[in-house]
């Protein structure tokens, strides 16, 4: 089931997140995670509220929980500037056509969507490449010691 992020699933999430970031990227130390962790916890607090008819667009949450269960299982978020800013799946509904379902309505409504990915990250580009991204461009992301990867999907 995909619901709106609410403010009480933000520490599960950020849980879930840091373990699977941590996971995906083994030459990063879990710091460096946790530091990126607490900019994500301070940006969906504030994206939880309610919204000023005065404040820009902002980033847009989904979360995936198994039906019947109040328990989030996955994220998407999908920035004012269409991209895909985080998206993952719990281990243990990996493999079940969650993330397909997330992918799917971080699709709906948009003509274009780009996404980032450390170079690293094997299976996160994978799962892009597997929805219709292609790389386009690379830039060396300092802070992480390793490519960052830009990648676009063209939605039609």
């Amino acid at each position: 089931m995909l619901r709106p992020l609410q403010e009480s699933d933000i520490e599960r999430l950020l849980q879930l997140w840091l373990y699977l970031a941590s996971t995906a990227h083994p030459s990063l130390p879990v710091r460096y995670w946790s530091d990126q962790g607490r900019a994500m916890r301070r940006k969906l607090q504030a994206q939880c509220g309610p919204r000023g008819s005065e404040e820009p667009a902002r980033a847009v949450h989904w979360v995936y929980s198994r039906p019947g269960s109040a328990i989030p299982e996955g994220l998407v978020t999908v920035g004012a500037d269409h991209q895909v800013q985080t998206i993952f799946v719990s281990p243990g509904e990996q493999g079940h056509g969650v993330g397909s379902e997330l992918m799917e309505q971080a699709k709906f409504g948009q003509l274009e969507l780009t996404s980032l990915v450390l170079e690293e990250n094997l299976r996160g580009r994978y799962f892009l490449q597997q929805h219709g991204f292609a790389e386009i461009e690379r830039t060396f992301n300092a802070s992480a010691g390793q490519d960052e990867i830009v990648m676009r999907c063209r939605i039609t």
